[in-house]
């Protein structure tokens, strides 16, 4: 009877080691090393395009025009990057920037770069809105 015995503590001793080592062994298994392997400098990321932000000036009453903003009207309006500004309104529009005054067509699209805009209708009544754009 003590045979039997001896041989079962044994092997719990044994399979208890071996549970040990499976609990303390890293998830994820690692890949070799070797010392002959050369190491090589990390990738550099690929340039990110940016593309320029849409930026719509739409028809609404009251006030005549708005940026179109996510379901939503606004006056003022801040764009990081680029800035694509597309004219929906029902007339043209001038865009005086810190340099220089622009006028976009219905239905037409001009970029803006880096600065301070005012948009204002050409014509316009003085009970329409100024929008204000700002592209950082």
């Amino acid at each position: 009877m003590r045979k039997p015995l001896v041989l079962l503590l044994a092997l719990l001793s044994i399979s208890a080691i071996a549970v040990a080592a499976a609990i303390a062994a890293p998830s994820r298994p690692t890949a070799a090393t070797h010392s002959r392997v050369a190491v090589s400098a990390p990738k550099a990321a690929a340039p990110v395009a940016r593309v320029a932000a849409a930026v719509k000036v739409v028809m609404r009453d009251p006030g005549c025009h708005w940026f179109a903003v996510g379901g939503k009207f606004k006056t003022k309006l801040a764009v990081t990057g680029a800035a694509k500004l597309s004219n929906f309104d029902e007339a043209a529009l001038k865009i005086k920037g810190a340099h220089s005054v622009k006028r976009v067509n219905v239905g037409r699209t001009v970029a803006l770069g880096r600065g301070a805009y005012t948009i204002t209708m050409v014509d316009q009544p003085s009970d329409d809105n100024t929008l204000h754009l700002t592209v950082r």
